[in-house]
């Protein structure tokens, strides 16, 4: 991420939920569903297609905009888990640990669906980290009295 440049990446679908992606049979064997590999193997070849950058390494902020193409019910988290592993994959980011913030929007009932994902390198805020070390700690000590 040179000169602190950011990186605009767009998937051209949804992230299939980590919840929704294993299935077991009675001998132990696990597998997942064909559409999680088609997604992912989808998106693995998007992004690899759209950054030829180093691997990030650095604490980072990432944005995440998911483009809903009708009003049905889907959890943030579970999608940022799959897009998460997927960056890691594609060798984009090193490790989802390097995530330090992180911001998501839901666009319900859009034209199309897709992901745009745009990752910055954090710039932490000192003085808001420091309110927040100040805060945890008056809650330590409110448990501790």
């Amino acid at each position: 991420m040179r000169g602190g440049k950011n990186i605009v990446l767009f998937l051209s679908s949804l992230p299939v939920p980590k919840t929704n992606r294993y299935i077991r049979r009675k001998n132990g064997w696990v597998f997942k569903a064909p559409r999680v590999s088609l997604w992912e193997a989808r998106a693995l070849w998007e992004l690899k297609s759209q950054y030829g950058g180093e691997t990030l390494n650095c604490p980072l902020s990432v944005e995440v905009f998911f483009f809903l193409p009708d009003g049905r019910k889907r959890d943030i988290d579970n999608m940022l888990k799959s897009l998460w592993d997927i960056l890691e994959r594609a060798e984009i980011i090193a490790n989802d640990d390097l995530i330090w913030e992180t911001k998501t929007v839901k666009v319900k009932k859009s034209e199309t669906d897709g992901t745009v994902i745009v990752i910055r390198p954090f710039r932490g805020r000192p003085r808001l980290l420091e309110k927040y070390r100040k805060l945890l700690e008056e809650f330590k000590a409110s448990l501790d009295s």
